[in-house]
């Protein structure tokens, strides 16, 4: 079972930031419970808070998650690299013979996403949609993702509050298209991101379109604009 501290990280983790009285709200606690958690937080420097001014009414604190705040949420640098050293010893010199690097990496990458997709369309072959949304995002959570999904207009929205791999993302931003592609794959959609977490954004969104003649579904409860990329699959 979680700590109140542990479910006050996980909220702000999916909110993006909030105040004491949503926090208080959300977890039936008294306001000075939650004021005590925070300063504790604060004090260990795992979140930070700053004023706001409302059009009405005192200034209230929002809190947010620090960079060791973030931290504490899965890292998967290790499963990163264990996909590629795989990857690297099966490439075939006639297969990167000409290839300027970006090409090799997107090889690499490509060869990754094809790995990772082996092992898991057992659990996706043959299944409706929704169903397989519903996968998907319990792959992204063992993945180290902090991943949930709806319903919406279009089809379905699954948000991954954490990137497990953030740092390795902010210097190669094309493992973005490397995930993108995986999840096209094994949702046999196509699908769009819509925001980024290493663009500043709370989540990655991802819009998986429906398919024609199929029921959506109701997703479990669970907390919840720049146009990104498209993975066809």
């Amino acid at each position: 079972m979680q700590t109140t501290k542990e479910n006050i990280l996980a909220y702000l983790k999916r909110s993006g930031g909030c105040s004491i009285d949503v926090l208080a709200r959300e977890f039936g606690l008294a306001k000075m419970t939650i004021r005590q958690h925070l300063a504790a937080l604060e004090r260990d420097h795992f979140v930070v808070s700053r004023e706001e001014r409302r059009k009405t009414g005192r200034p209230h604190l929002l809190y947010r998650l620090t960079e060791s705040g973030e931290e504490l949420f899965p890292r998967r640098y290790e499963r990163l690299a264990e996909l590629a050293l795989q990857e690297v010893g099966f490439l075939d010199a006639d297969e990167i013979a000409g290839l300027s690097p970006a090409d090799k990496k997107r090889l690499l990458l490509m060869k990754m996403a094809e790995r990772v997709f082996r092992d898991h369309e057992s659990k996706v072959r043959e299944k409706l949609l929704p169903d397989r949304v519903q996968i998907v995002t319990d792959i992204l959570r063992e993945e180290g993702g902090f991943a949930e999904w709806k319903a919406n207009e279009d089809g379905f929205e699954i948000a991954d509050h954490n990137c497990a791999y953030r740092r390795v993302v902010d210097t190669h931003p094309d493992l973005c298209d490397w995930h993108l592609s995986l999840l096209g794959r094994l949702l046999g959609t196509e699908v769009e991101c819509r925001q980024f977490i290493r663009e500043g954004a709370d989540a990655c969104r991802f819009l998986v379109k429906n398919e024609t003649g199929v029921a959506k579904a109701e997703a479990p409860t669970a907390p919840a604009t720049a146009v990104g990329r498209k993975a066809r699959p």
